[in-house]
């Protein structure tokens, strides 16, 4: 379980990535329409790495804190390795799913989308920075033991 939790979270954020430095570019750097159409075409096949990746993550991360000896320093760890994932996925959920929906929609202006496609990309810096603090603590749990 241990390698579950630290390899999905690593995945995790390694998707993260991707998508921020990878497709950030392209959407920040499209003209709205073009971004809009690409994103309503193609964005949900990037639903699957991100499902397979964090979902062992968070199971993983789970099933090893309630493992973990109460008051070790191990199980801190785990701890805010799970905090991190649980962030990540309250900004997903809170920010970036909204702003997804609203892209999918068509019904944004110019303006709105250039305006929204930036909260998205702060939004996603900020779960990606998450993502990463929960596989560092996920990664000192599982050296530390």
């Amino acid at each position: 379980m241990k390698a579950v939790a630290v390899l999905g979270s690593a995945g995790f954020v390694g998707v993260m990535l991707t998508i921020g430095f990878g497709l950030g570019a392209f959407f920040v750097l499209s003209e709205p329409a073009v971004f809009e159409r690409w994103f309503a075409d193609y964005f949900v096949f990037l639903l699957v790495p991100v499902f397979i990746t964090s979902v062992p993550a968070f199971v993983g991360t789970i099933v090893m804190l309630r493992r973990s000896e109460k008051g070790s320093a191990t199980r801190r760890s785990w701890f805010v390795a799970l905090v991190g994932l649980v962030l990540a996925y309250g900004i997903t959920s809170v920010v970036s799913l909204p702003l997804n929906i609203a892209f999918w929609s068509f019904t944004l202006s110019d303006e709105a989308i250039t305006t929204a496609l930036a909260w998205w990309m702060v939004a996603h810096v900020a779960r990606t920075v998450a993502a990463l603090i929960g596989t560092v603590y996920a990664f000192r749990a599982v050296t530390s033991a």
